[in-house]
């Protein structure tokens, strides 16, 4: 069962209207939501959004905004975008590395951050399966999303982009 609208794929240069391109805050290969190896993503019950399989356990920021709250030892993020948009941004790291000790750089404990900041990079290994995923807490009320790209690179290609206004 999908609870929330999903998120499909359409070419950036066939989105009538781009009103708003989320940045990426993974570097890899987009997927829907619906292929996240965790159900309580996979089936939509906390939101719209997308999933990346990366190989690199770095997580940046893919807006200017407020941090809400950090939780899984410094791998998840809800984020209040300046834009209205409130952003969950998960990484699914296997337990064993997802520590404290292994955490090089963060953005715990701060308030504030801007577009490209360093949320949280793991030193892991690059040969296990890393899960980025950026979910739309309130995507209900927005209008039509797309992931626009297949590939990403963190900070630099779009993730998300909405196509038309919408009240936030």
């Amino acid at each position: 069962m999908i609870f929330s609208k999903p998120i499909n794929y359409a070419p950036i240069t066939q989105i009538a209207n781009p009103l708003l391109h989320i940045a990426s805050p993974f570097t890899g290969k987009v997927f829907p939501l619906t292929q996240h190896p965790l159900s309580l993503f996979s089936s939509g019950m906390i939101g719209s959004g997308v999933c990346v399989k990366m190989n690199q356990a770095l997580m940046i920021s893919p807006c200017n905004g407020n941090i809400v709250k950090v939780s899984q030892q410094g791998g998840e993020f809800v984020i209040r975008a300046d834009s209205g948009l409130h952003l969950l941004l998960h990484l699914n790291i296997p337990s064993e590395y997802q520590k404290m000790e292994n955490l090089l750089k963060h953005s715990i404990g701060k308030k504030h951050i801007k577009s490209g900041d360093i949320l949280c990079y793991y030193d892991i290994p690059q040969d296990l399966l890393i899960t980025g995923t950026l979910v739309i807490l309130n995507a209900d009320k927005l209008g039509p999303c797309y992931y626009p790209l297949n590939q990403v690179n963190a900070g630099k290609d779009p993730l998300i982009t909405l196509s038309r206004a919408s009240k936030l």
